[in-house]
């Protein structure tokens, strides 16, 4: 990674370009954003396996009930390969700077960081669950 400067990594703003037929968008950065935005929605919206609302937002309690985390149970090979689709969904945005409307709770963020997760960061996700932890 020394060889690259970071700059060589970034990618145009517009990796795919987009024409919505028969629809008008209504998205000021044209068909590219709006395309973005509808994957996201659908990652979000429950008609993607991939993700779930956190505990809190299910049990309606504590924080980050409006986020998602990654799903357990999704492990088929054509799960894999939608979560190879997000992680290029994820690289994309970092590359271009055009950022993603993902609500993924912290923890969530923190593991594709490489990061360890403590019972504080459980708690953000799922309060019921992480006080069990403790006892």
């Amino acid at each position: 990674m020394g060889s690259f400067s970071p700059d060589s990594l970034l990618l145009p703003h517009r990796v795919w370009k987009v024409k919505f037929v028969g629809e008008s968008v209504d998205d000021c950065g044209g068909g590219y954003s709006e395309s973005i935005a509808e994957m996201c929605e659908e990652l979000q919206n429950g008609l993607t396996p991939l993700l779930i609302v956190t505990p809190n937002g299910r049990d309606e309690s504590g924080a980050n009930r409006d986020c998602f985390l990654l799903n357990p149970t999704a492990k088929s090979p054509l799960h894999m390969n939608m979560f190879r689709f997000l992680g290029v969904l994820l690289g994309i945005a970092i590359r271009t700077g055009s950022p993603l409307s993902l609500s993924l709770a912290e923890p969530v963020w923190k593991q594709l960081a490489g990061m360890s997760l403590t019972i504080a960061d459980l708690s953000e996700a799922s309060t019921k669950h992480s006080f069990k932890l403790l006892f």
